[in-house]
């Protein structure tokens, strides 16, 4: 009960930073670009999690947590995805993020595929591990995870 409350804790906070973006509209470059940075993260670890364990546990909290990162990043991606300098900075953040495991030319890639991802939709700070919601989540969430890699 405390991991999920802590748990809690970090996604909400991570969403209210993430969220930031859209009220600050399209304009604000630090915010797209801290956006790209929270979801370039969250990939970064969430890959390191799949390489290790060979699949995504949605059951394991930081597994969790990254998906709804991601989620979150890609909702505000998603209201932008139209405005080219949010996606210059976007994409900024999300190479700087993932340390370099996303490169200038993979991303693209990456954020065609985060702007595919339907079942990032009802991923939310409520999202109990382990629900077949998170569960739909991590399934979408593979293909990305063998694309990060190559």
């Amino acid at each position: 009960m405390k991991n999920k409350v802590k748990l809690l804790a970090v996604c909400m906070v991570i969403l209210s930073i993430v969220g930031c973006s859209s009220w600050f509209g399209s304009g604000n470059t630090a915010a797209a670009t801290s956006s790209g940075k929270s979801c370039g993260k969250a990939i970064s670890t969430l890959y390191k999690e799949y390489k290790r364990q060979g699949k995504i546990d949605v059951a394991n909290p930081t597994a969790l947590t990254c998906i709804v990162q991601i989620a979150a990043a890609r909702n505000v991606l998603k209201e932008n995805k139209d405005d080219k300098a949010f996606l210059s900075a976007f994409t900024m953040g999300l190479v700087s993020g993932s340390n370099n495991l996303i490169t200038n030319l993979t991303s693209n890639n990456i954020i065609n595929a985060l702007l595919s991802l339907s079942a990032l939709n009802d991923i939310t700070t409520n999202t109990p591990s382990g629900s077949s919601t998170a569960g739909e989540a991590g399934k979408a969430l593979l293909p990305l995870m063998k694309s990060v890699g190559k």
